[in-house]
């Protein structure tokens, strides 16, 4: 028994091993374009299925989001997720065969061809998805130029908070697509990369999910809002000592002075308490949970839409799991090896899948406050009978 067990072990091991390898080999070979790229389409790839989840439970997310019932439909994001996944398959595929024979000038136009073929689809497809996604981009720019905050505003702003790398990684893709056009590729790649583009990108979301917070205090007056605000403040000084960090990072062997160990013992501070603030935010603003405690189960509420009390259980715990890793990607000390940026790259794509579980029952907690649902059947009941009509968007929030 002991034997097959350490086998047991082992071959996991060398499983673990093995797909380990597999990741380190993508953040090193392949072109940060395709990676981010890849992280965008897993991003909506969650969306359709959060989506289809909402229609199986009888959640109506297009009312609280106030969207059309046909608008961005889970088939048709389905379909565009197909098809960015398959353009970027064939892309990456055609890359790997010029790198195979060494044809810098098919690296170079694959990678450009990528990106002019995305910027098509985006800009200028008929396509049903990539029509109401911008109609639906455009309504969101208008919203927060006009002060106006709707639910669905606070919801895409949450969301992009959780792609603050992959917007920090823009700057990568820009400069790699103008060291192709330059003549002089050193000189150009160093007057393009600058060490505060990147974080100044990142911290983008978090300020205008502040700017929100502060129009919602505004317009409502409660308190509520400022407290909020002061976790979307949390997250700069951990991305900006960060910054900080990677300037003063001391050599191989070097011991690091006073200053760079006051530094990261403030940062180690910024992570504690941005994630413990962002957490305790999720579970009981976000998701409603642990505010009565008279619940029947512990630490969760009386309207249970999901029906399993394990399902809120287990997303607490992953959430605070994974929002401790979201917190250490930005770790000098991982970012300065390729297995530290293996694992960046795993955070990264944990954090989409944190922001997936997160946007269930953030979507069904804003339903249960606008009685978008009466109450939760027991199983078996057709839930389609639980739509209401609300008056109109989703309201503010935050």
């Amino acid at each position: 028994a002991r034997t097959h067990a350490r086998t047991q072990t082992t071959e996991m091991q060398m499983v673990v091993d093995y797909v380990f390898d597999v990741l380190t080999r993508v953040v090193v070979y392949v072109p940060v374009v395709f990676r981010a790229s890849g992280i965008a389409v897993l991003f909506l790839l969650c969306w359709a299925i959060n989506m289809r989840g909402f229609e199986r439970w009888g959640i109506p997310y297009y009312k609280v989001l106030g969207l059309r019932r046909t608008e961005g439909a889970p088939e048709a994001v389905l379909e565009a997720s197909k098809l960015l996944a398959s353009l970027l398959l064939l892309c990456y595929a055609l890359y790997e065969l010029c790198v195979f024979y060494e044809w810098e000038l098919g690296m170079a136009v694959t990678l450009v061809g990528f990106w002019l073929v995305l910027t098509g689809l985006l800009l200028f497809s008929r396509f049903s998805f990539f029509q109401d996604m911008r109609a639906f981009v455009k309504a969101r720019v208008l919203s927060l130029l006009t002060g106006r905050v709707d639910f669905v505003d606070v919801l895409v702003a949450d969301v992009l908070t959780s792609m603050s790398k992959l917007l920090a990684d823009m700057q990568v893709v820009v400069c790699a697509v103008v060291v192709i056009f330059a003549e002089h590729t050193d000189s150009a790649t160093n007057s393009c990369m600058h060490s505060l583009v990147g974080p100044t990108l990142a911290s983008i979301p978090y300020a205008v999910r502040g700017v929100q917070c502060l129009l919602c205090y505004r317009s409502s007056g409660l308190r509520a809002h400022l407290l909020n605000f002061g976790k979307y403040m949390s997250s700069f000084p951990v991305i900006w000592m960060s910054v900080l960090q990677h300037q003063k990072i001391s050599a191989e062997g070097v011991p690091s002075d006073p200053y760079d160990q006051q530094l990261e013992v403030l940062w180690l501070y910024s992570v504690t308490v941005n994630t413990l603030y962002s957490f305790l935010w999720d579970v009981i603003m976000d998701w409603g949970l642990a505010l009565t405690p008279t619940a029947t189960y512990p630490l969760l509420r009386d309207d249970l839409l999901f029906l399993q009390p394990l399902y809120y259980y287990a997303a607490i715990l992953i959430d605070l799991a994974l929002r401790l890793c979201w917190s250490l990607k930005l770790s000098v000390h991982l970012q300065r090896h390729a297995t530290g940026v293996t694992f960046v790259f795993i955070f990264e794509i944990l954090e989409v899948l944190r922001r997936f579980l997160w946007i269930f029952l953030r979507v069904e907690w804003e339903c249960i406050k606008q009685k978008a649902v009466i109450a939760p059947p027991s199983p078996g009941i057709d839930r389609s009978s639980l739509f209401l009509s609300l008056g109109g968007g989703g309201g503010g929030g935050g």
